[in-house]
């Protein structure tokens, strides 16, 4: 045998082992291999195979395509298994238990990572369905909060308006409107395209369309009031978390009767009730008379004027306000008549018109125009407002200043505001007045 050469190093003898070069090998040289019996050849195991894996999170909506587009193919809980065939983006092509065919996605599974990525791409993606919504053929179609027309409409929806379908019941579907607002409309004033019908949930449980009309006091020592607004007197306080019947509501205010039978009024912020709840408390037109106020001496001798008396002249200022505020609550419950000026009915600024007037202020019949300088001084700021100061919103029935009314104190202002609502106090600090407070002004009485 040749002697191999060697490298002599003070550490370390090495030998030098032959250099495997990229040499063509003949064929030849794989007999041994081709030998082999063919029992031995699995080709089997040259496939790709399925790849298991289970829900890893409490519960996992199974779908028939690979998105949430697709409708619903079941619900499962933490721990079902499931058999991975294929891999489309995020989503998997599955195999239940049952042999059924869905798709899950894959932040849902507990899955070998390294196993599921050599999944094949899938090629049997089914095309998406037709999307799960409506367009109203109809204007002022109601919505209402149920499947039935026994049920309260919440808003009226334009023609045209697309709606998202979410079940359905009878005749009636369940909507969500594109302000998010949900309700039920009857589905013969719809159109949607073929099959679409067919895939809408069907619903079993539907809401009770008479509930028991009850709220809960948030907070203890509320006033239970003998009309609704705080200059009517308090009749008791109030505990927290007492049931109350709810027998009324007016402006910001329910009427309400306690366990130990006391009726009376407490403002609806302090209620625990719910939206669906509170649509279902009739409305009360019949609103008790506020107390006569007690008249105010005057440089001139006279008094405050009451309904139907002659005015008196302007009193000096530091009374003004205190003065002017119950003459203004005495026309509480009056009709709302648009153009009206008093003193049988108002409208906003015929009201505000009316009441100034006795007090030597002469506003135009306009709530705009009365948002004027040449009236008073701007207030600004709602926490600066005194009694006696006229305050302005916008955006209520058109844009700009549009509504106006008398501010009386602890947030609250009397106003005409609807024909609806009559003349009635509503607080400035609840949603909707919020949302369209925009000035004052301080008049010079």
């Amino acid at each position: 045998m040749p002697t191999q050469p060697r490298v002599v190093s003070d550490e370390l003898n090495v030998p030098i082992a032959p250099i495997s070069l990229d040499v063509p090998v003949p064929d030849a040289a794989f007999a041994e291999i081709d030998a082999l019996s063919a029992s031995n050849f699995r080709p089997d195991l040259l496939t790709l195979k399925p790849v298991p894996a289970s829900i890893a999170v409490p519960s996992a909506n199974l779908r028939h395509g690979p998105g949430t587009i697709y409708d619903l193919a079941g619900e499962v809980t933490a721990g079902t298994e499931l058999t991975l065939l294929a891999i489309s983006g995020d989503w998997y092509r599955a195999a239940r238990s049952d042999g059924s065919i869905v798709w899950v996605m894959g932040e849902l599974l507990a899955v070998n990572q390294t196993a599921a990525s050599l999944l094949s791409e899938a090629t049997d993606i089914p095309a998406p369905p037709p999307p799960k919504i409506a367009t109203v053929v109809e204007p002022n179609l109601n919505l209402r909060d149920g499947p039935a027309t026994a049920y309260v409409g919440m808003t009226k929806l334009d023609a045209n308006v697309q709606l998202d379908l979410l079940g359905q019941y009878n005749d009636w579907l369940q909507v969500q409107a594109p302000n998010g607002q949900q309700g039920w409309v009857n589905g013969n004033f719809l159109s949607m395209l073929p099959g679409v019908l067919e895939r809408i949930p069907v619903l079993t449980a539907i809401p009770d369309p008479n509930p028991a009309r009850v709220g809960t006091l948030r907070d203890g020592g509320v006033n239970l009031r003998q009309g609704p607004g705080t200059a009517y007197a308090r009749v008791t306080k109030l505990g927290a978390n007492i049931q109350l019947d709810l027998l009324g509501r007016y402006a910001d205010w329910f009427k309400v009767q306690t366990p130990d039978g006391k009726t009376g009024w407490v403002s609806n912020e302090l209620v625990a009730v719910s939206d669906y709840v509170a649509r279902r408390v009739a409305l009360v037109r019949d609103i008790p008379a506020l107390p006569k106020p007690k008249p105010v001496a005057v440089a001139t001798g006279r008094s405050t004027p009451v309904r139907g008396a002659a005015p008196a002249p302007a009193p000096a200022p530091a009374a003004a306000a205190g003065s002017l505020v119950d003459f203004a609550l005495q026309y509480v419950g009056s009709r709302y008549v648009w153009g009206a000026v008093g003193p049988k009915s108002f409208d906003c600024s015929g009201f505000t018109q009316y009441v100034y007037k006795q007090y030597g202020l002469n506003l135009p019949h306009s709530s705009g125009g009365q948002y004027n300088t040449k009236y008073g001084a701007i207030i600004n700021s709602p926490s600066s407002l005194q009694p006696g100061d006229i305050v302005f919103f916008v955006n209520t029935y058109r844009k700009g200043i549009s509504h106006v009314g008398i501010y009386i104190g602890g947030g609250n202002v009397v106003q005409a505001m609807s024909p609806a609502l009559g003349l009635g106090v509503a607080n400035i600090g609840s949603g909707y007045w919020q949302k369209h407070y925009y000035s004052a002004i301080r008049p010079a009485l």
